[in-house]
């Protein structure tokens, strides 16, 4: 062994000494400059070579000394040190313990290094037997549990991973395994998500893992909570399916176990005034929000199945003003890509509801109506279609005198929800050469828009000065703005929180 190679591991053993007197900043510092040697993929040989020089026991030992800066050094070189050990390696008699140390270890770094170690079974079915058939299984189970989410997720990935191996699928659904989620369901609603989560994930790798899930009772828990007549416990369990539906695997859990039909039937309840029903119709109106707005989801086909849009038509009729601005949130969220603003317009009964409560509407409703507007104006696409789906929305907005004038009206209200969503929907209308022109037809817009003194708040200036890029930057807004645009380059140039007095102040006082 070179000198090279010897003298930092002598000065690495020496300050991991249980009897050592050594500093902790020294400790760190020895620990730090020995991890940047340690470059790239380390040859068995490398490893084999510091383990003999610094037994693995040492290393651990140093955890002894709860410090984080000496917990995160340790943990790096014990990930490099052992990153040529297969599974069988970390599982021999010598290195096994110090696996389980780390597995029950309530630090949340350490944790997580024992479970990327446990990861290397995943290298064949063979080591993935070994695993489950030990008393490491039962410890990663456990980790789901763990105060620390990125700690817990892995031990998660983990289990869903292996269960894609036939060794690791049949544990998954033997009897240790099924117990431990059953109780974990029962520690709180955070751990329950994680449980459900991983439930379904490998519920759905295929038809095979459906039929085990179902048999195995992992998946009544989750059904029961859905179609409970507790009302409270189907809001928690409405609350747990806007992560869950968000992955493939959620939705093709929910056609399967026919969950959307009694989801979407809460929303045939007429009982608003019940504080728990209203309570769990918000909830399944949120849960189809979030679902409509997400780009990756098929929303059309089950939003015909299960009459989605016409029941958040009969929404709209709520005397809860709670149900009301979940309602119109959740139609702005549906509308906010292409897909789901066909969806919108072609519902024109829907449509002529929303426009005649939002002519009606004030104070925070109002604001709620208007940054629906916005998402579904803000819709942008390169070809005739969508200037022509969101002309449509513009053209319904009943405004007095004009619409453009009652936008202006709204950006001047106390009301903070109100102001902000106004400059989003002038934002989103400026988006589209239809509205770029709109603005620069309208004398009246141009001169509130680029006047400095009509807005004094910060967030006001900063909305200004972005429709004002967004102007600026139409095509062919030169020829659009006409006298306009010389005005619009030079606020542009000047900044957003530019100030003519401030100026002229500070000449008067030179």
């Amino acid at each position: 062994m070179s000198p090279a190679l010897v003298n930092p591991l002598v000065q690495v053993s020496k300050v991991l000494q249980p009897n050592a007197t050594v500093p902790l900043p020294e400790k760190v510092a020895v620990l730090q400059t020995f991890a940047t040697t340690l470059q790239g993929n380390l040859p068995m040989e490398r490893s084999v070579q510091i383990l003999s020089a610094v037994p693995l026991g040492l290393f651990y030992h140093g955890f002894s000394v709860e410090d984080d800066k000496l917990t995160a050094v340790l943990c790096e070189l014990i990930q490099k040190i052992l990153s040529p050990f297969t599974f069988e390696h970390v599982m021999s008699e010598e290195n096994k313990p110090f696996l389980l140390q780390g597995l029950t270890h309530f630090t949340p770094e350490i944790r997580y290094l024992s479970i990327q170690q446990v990861f290397k079974c995943l290298s064949s079915d063979a080591a993935v037997s070994m695993m489950v058939e030990s008393d490491v299984f039962p410890l990663i189970l456990v980790s789901i549990a763990f105060q620390d989410t990125r700690t817990a997720n892995k031990a998660s990935e983990l289990l869903y991973k292996m269960s894609s191996m036939p060794s690791g699928l049949e544990a998954f659904f033997g009897p240790t395994c099924t117990m431990m989620l059953k109780q974990l369901l029962s520690v709180n609603g955070t751990i329950s998500f994680r449980v459900y989560d991983l439930i379904i994930k490998v519920a759905t790798l295929s038809d095979e893992t459906f039929e085990k899930s179902e048999d195995s009772g992992l998946l009544l828990e989750f059904t029961k909570e859905l179609q409970s007549k507790d009302l409270l416990v189907k809001i928690n369990a409405i609350e747990l399916l806007n992560e869950i539906a968000t992955t493939p695997a959620g939705l093709v859990f929910l056609e399967k176990a026919d969950l959307l039909e009694s989801i979407s039937a809460v929303l045939d309840n007429s009982n608003d005034n019940d504080v728990v029903v209203a309570l769990v119709k918000c909830a399944v109106i949120k849960f189809f929000g979030n679902l409509g707005e997400n780009k990756t989801i098929q929303f059309e086909p089950m939003s015909v199945k299960y009459h989605i849009l016409e029941r958040l038509e009969k929404c709209l009729d709520s005397t809860e003003t709670e149900i009301l601005m979940v309602t119109v949130s959740s139609v702005g969220l549906i509308g906010s890509h292409l897909a789901g603003l066909e969806q919108i317009s072609n519902q024109q009964s829907l449509l002529e509801k929303f426009f005649e409560i939002y002519e009606s509407s004030v104070g925070p409703i109002k604001g709620v109506f208007l940054q629906s507007l916005s998402k579904l104006i803000s819709v942008r696409g390169d070809n005739e279609h969508v200037e022509t789906l969101t002309l449509d929305i513009f053209k319904r907005i009943q405004g007095r005198p004009s619409t453009l004038t009652s936008l202006i009206k709204e950006a001047k209200q106390p009301e903070e929800s109100v102001r902000v969503a106004s400059f989003a929907l002038m934002q989103a209308i400026a988006y589209h050469a239809w509205g770029s022109q709109l603005m620069a037809q309208s004398n009246e817009f141009m001169n509130y828009i680029l006047n400095r003194s009509t807005e004094y708040t910060e967030q006001g200036q900063t909305w200004k000065y972005a429709i004002i890029q967004t102007l600026a930057s139409a095509p062919d807004a030169s020829h659009i703005f006409k006298e306009y645009y010389a005005q619009l380059v030079v606020y542009i140039r000047q900044g957003a929180y530019f100030r003519p007095l401030e100026a002229i102040a500070a000449v008067e006082s030179s």
